[in-house]
C-alpha cells in the first residue's frame, strides 16, 4: 500500500481508499470496512509518521549529507525565523482595526504592508519604490504564474535566457503550452542583439496586441545574480534589453529574487548591487499607457520559503488589469494575513537585520565552497565566484556528463544539479549547479571532496573507453 513515497507491506487490503487522510496530518478516516481495524490503524500511523515535512523531502532532494541541490536558506537561518515571526505577529495583533486583517484583502493589497515594503525596498535598492506600484503575491512562482497566465495563452511565445530557472521552463512548457525560444547568452548574460534578431525571426508567431493584452510576447529573465550562473547583466545590456522590449511590445518578467543578496570574495571589493531592470523602464508617474518591465520578488530567499509571500512591482499598465482580474476580485489580495505579519517584520527592523546576517553567512559559505573546489577539483574543471545569489556554476571536463556525475555522487549521499536542466535545449551537459547557502561549511567541504573524487573517476573511465 502506498503512503506518499512509502510502501507499507503486510497490511490487509482495503476496499475503500484512504479518503480520510486529510491535509495537515489529519488521521480521520471514513467508511473503512469492518475487520480491518488493526491494519487500518497501523497503516494510518505509518503514513502519519512518514509524512514529508518539506517539499524537498517530497521530491527526494533531502539527504543526510552535503546538499548542493536545494536553493534555500539553510536550516540554521530558517530556525531563526520563529522568534522573529512571534514578535512580528504580536506587534501586528496589537494594532488598531486588526480585524480587517482577517477579512478579504483589498485588491491592491494591504496599504500598510505595501508602504512598509516600499520603504524596505527603497532602502535596500537605493532607489525609490512606490507603494502604488506593488501588489502582493504568494511567492515568486505564483507571481510569474499569475502574470504569465493572465497575459498569454497556449501557443504564445516566451523568450528565455539559455540558461534559466528550470521550474519556469517546466511551467511555460507543460502548464501553459507556450512556445519557448532560447536567447543566446555569454559570460556577461543575455545578449540583447540576439533577442532582437529572434523577435524578427519569430514575428509571424507573435500574438497581435489588444487594449487588454498589449504585449506580443514575453521575455523571462534573471538579470541580477542569475540562476544558475550567479552573474549580473551589465548596465549597458540592461538599457539595451529594455529598449528591445519596448520596441517590440514585449512584457519583461524579471525574477528579482536574489537582488538583496550580493556577495564578494574580498572585503576590499565593494558589493555590487546594480539597478534592477525595472529602473530602466522610463515610465512617468501617473502614465497608464507605458511600461514593459515587471520585477518579481519574494521573501523565500531573504526569510523562508514556507512564508509564501512575494510581490510584483511594475507599471500601472501591467498591474492594474491584474488587480481587476477575477482571481483577485473573487478572493481579495493573496496572503493577506501573512502580509500583515510581514509588515511587522519590516516595521520592527527584524527583516533588515536578518537579511544582513544571512548575506554575510551566505558570503562566507560561498568563500568556503570556492576554496574547497580549488583544493579538490581536478584539471579541466572551472567556475567563477558569483556576484550574489545562491549558486556556483561549474564547468566539468568535456568527457564528464553532469547527469552521470549527479548519479555517482548520490551514492555518497551528495546532491547536486545537472546543468542540462537549466537549458531549454538540454545543452550544457558537462555543467553542474552547486548551491552554497543550504549546507554547513563542514558539509560544503566534504561535498566538494566527494564531487572531485567522482569527476576523476568518470573522466578516467571515459578516457580508458576511448583508448
Amino acid at each position: 500500500m502506498l503512503c506518499g513515497r512509502y510502501v507499507l507491506r503486510g497490511a490487509a487490503p482495503l476496499t475503500t481508499s484512504l479518503r480520510g487522510l486529510l491535509s495537515n496530518g489529519s488521521r480521520a478516516v471514513q467508511s473503512f470496512p469492518r475487520g480491518h481495524t488493526r491494519s487500518v490503524s497501523t497503516t494510518l500511523e505509518a503514513c502519519y509518521e512518514n509524512d514529508s515535512k518539506t517539499l524537498f523531502e517530497d521530491l527526494g532532494a533531502e539527504v543526510d549529507g552535503p546538499n548542493f541541490r536545494v536553493g534555500s536558506p539553510g536550516p540554521t537561518e530558517l530556525a531563526q525565523c520563529a522568534k522573529m515571526l512571534e514578535r512580528a505577529a504580536s506587534w501586528k495583533m496589537s494594532q488598531r482595526n486588526v480585524e480587517s486583517l482577517f477579512h478579504y484583502g483589498p485588491q491592491k493589497g494591504d496599504p500598510d504592508f505595501r508602504r512598509a515594503l516600499a520603504r524596505f525596498l527603497s532602502t535596500r535598492y537605493k532607489d525609490e519604490v512606490l507603494p502604488e506600484n506593488l501588489i502582493p503575491t504568494a511567492g515568486a512562482t505564483q507571481g510569474i504564474a499569475m502574470l504569465t497566465s493572465f497575459y498569454f495563452s497556449a501557443g504564445d511565445v516566451v523568450f528565455v535566457e539559455d540558461l534559466t530557472f528550470f521550474i519556469a521552463l517546466d511551467f511555460f512548457r507543460t502548464e501553459l503550452d507556450l512556445k519557448i525560444v532560447a536567447v543566446p547568452s555569454d559570460e556577461n548574460g543575455i545578449i540583447p542583439s540576439e533577442l532582437d534578431r529572434l523577435v524578427h525571426e519569430h514575428m509571424a508567431s507573435l500574438r497581435v496586441p489588444t487594449d487588454e493584452r498589449p504585449f506580443k510576447a514575453m521575455l523571462y529573465c534573471i538579470p541580477t545574480f542569475h540562476n544558475p550562473t550567479g552573474r549580473c547583466l551589465s548596465h549597458e545590456r540592461r538599457a539595451e534589453l529594455v529598449d528591445v522590449a519596448c520596441q517590440h511590445d514585449l512584457l519583461v518578467a524579471c525574477d528579482d529574487v536574489y537582488n538583496l543578496l550580493p556577495i564578494s570574495r574580498s572585503r576590499k571589493q565593494p558589493l555590487k548591487l546594480p539597478k534592477r531592470l525595472l529602473a530602466y523602464d522610463n515610465v512617468q508617474p501617473g502614465d497608464k499607457t507605458a511600461g514593459n518591465v515587471v520585477s518579481n520578488g519574494t521573501f523565500s530567499k531573504i526569510f523562508g520559503p514556507g512564508f509564501r509571500l512575494g510581490w510584483l512591482e511594475g507599471p500601472d499598465r501591467v498591474l492594474e488589469p491584474l488587480r481587476q482580474s477575477h482571481f483577485i476580485r473573487a478572493g481579495g489580495a493573496v496572503q493577506h494575513v501573512v502580509a500583515g505579519i510581514a509588515e511587522g517584520l519590516m516595521s520592527l527592523g527584524l527583516l533588515g537585520k536578518h537579511v544582513d546576517h544571512c548575506r554575510k553567512v551566505f558570503e562566507h559559505r560561498a568563500i568556503v565552497l570556492d576554496a574547497a573546489l580549488t583544493e579538490h577539483m581536478p584539471p579541466g574543471v572551472s567556475w567563477q565566484f558569483p556576484e550574489g545569489g545562491f549558486f556556483i556554476w561549474v564547468r566539468l571536463p568535456e568527457n564528464v556528463d553532469g547527469d552521470e556525475l549527479e548519479r555517482a555522487v548520490l551514492q555518497d549521499k551528495v546532491l547536486i544539479f545537472s546543468g542540462k536542466n537549466f537549458s531549454p535545449e538540454s545543452e550544457f551537459r558537462n555543467y553542474i549547479r552547486l548551491c552554497f547557502t543550504y549546507s554547513s561549511e563542514e558539509l560544503l567541504e566534504q561535498g566538494a571532496a566527494i564531487i572531485g573524487k567522482h569527476i576523476r573517476k568518470l573522466s578516467d573511465t571515459s578516457q580508458n573507453a576511448g583508448t
